[in-house]
């Protein structure tokens, strides 16, 4: 697979490559029957012991710990317990993200150059819930060549994009936002800059204070403040306007929901790229209702994938918060 600098040279380069986009792209015949490889599994309800090597926590933490450990390791959430968590030390447990504090921000990630033979797939399980519905979680692919120690932006961003004062994650590729606020499907705080008219946010998020809630989003590659374009959201105009909770939340009364009914509130996510020229990107989500993969999104990206990337998670709160969790990575990719 060949690969390609990602906005290396500018706003010119990545209008050029989406004009460059084929109406219907390919992707890699016959994917869906290939056999695939299992890259890295991670299921987070453990102590720590097994996750990969080069996996780095940035304040987040394993609920299952139970030391301490330090600066960049998947300690205990014992001294991160704001809120409806799950309980400290129990296993099975969950990588914890953040807990209900306000202003609070925890990522993992995978400073570690997986292949991409011919494609790849993600799914884990996430949790959102116990707040006031503030901010999200990303799942992102960077290139491969990157030394991933960073997320990107929080907030709004949810440490995939750009804004105003912090540039997004180094080498970006694909950011999937889950967003509980909505603030991931908006052109604001900084967000797009760059971006060609047909990969910038309908003119109802480009507007301060707009804001799509419980909506899902796919961004692309991006470096520094510029790029990390809209691909694709379910965002709409209908949307727009206070928190309702949904579907994404997993519940309607996320204020009552306790850790021993965290089963309300999962949501297993599926996350495919192709192979081929212009991979085809799609999300899927089972929300727990008896109906198996619905399909939320597809989109198709303006770069080719890199030949190796690296993964991470993050998330964030404000002034509004909740408790977000992880379960269950799981890493593939398909191959002949």
């Amino acid at each position: 697979m060949k690969r390609m600098a990602i906005l290396g040279a500018g706003s010119m380069l990545l209008a050029a490559a989406l004009a460059a986009i084929p109406a219907t792209a390919a992707g890699a015949q016959g994917a869906e029957e290939l056999a695939k490889k299992l890259l890295v599994s991670a299921p987070f309800t453990g102590k720590g012991d097994n996750l990969p090597t080069d996996a780095l926590s940035l304040n987040a933490c394993l609920t299952a710990a139970t030391e301490l450990k330090g600066v960049n390791e998947f300690d205990s959430c014992a001294d991160q317990n704001v809120g409806p968590v799950p309980e400290s030390g129990k296993s099975p447990g969950y990588l914890q993200l953040t807990d209900t504090g306000d202003y609070d921000k925890g990522a993992a990630i995978y400073n570690h150059a997986l292949p991409n033979k011919g494609g790849i797939e993600v799914t884990f399980a996430q949790y959102q819930y116990g707040g006031t519905g503030a901010d999200g979680i990303s799942f992102f692919l960077v290139d491969g060549d990157t030394d991933l120690t960073e997320p990107g932006a929080l907030g709004g961003s949810l440490g995939y994009a750009q804004n105003e004062n912090f540039d997004g994650v180094d080498g970006g590729y694909l950011g999937l936002g889950l967003d509980a606020w909505g603030n991931f499907s908006a052109d604001t705080e900084g967000r797009g800059s760059g971006c060609p008219e047909d990969y910038r946010a309908p003119s109802y998020l480009s507007v301060d204070r707009n804001r799509a809630p419980d909506n899902v989003a796919l961004r692309g590659p991006g470096n520094g403040k510029e790029g990390y374009c809209l691909l694709a959201t379910t965002a709409t105009s209908e949307k727009i306007g206070e928190y309702a909770y949904g579907d994404i939340y997993g519940t309607d009364f996320p204020e009552s929901l306790r850790a021993e009914t965290l089963a309300d509130a999962k949501r297993v996510v599926k996350l495919k790229v192709t192979d081929g020229a212009h991979p085809k990107v799609t999300v899927d989500i089972d929300f727990m209702d008896g109906a198996g993969w619905t399909r939320v999104l597809e989109a198709t990206m303006p770069f080719e994938a890199p030949d190796t990337f690296k993964i991470g998670f993050a998330s964030s709160t404000g002034r509004h918060t909740d408790v977000h969790l992880i379960r269950h990575l799981r890493v593939e990719t398909f191959v002949e």
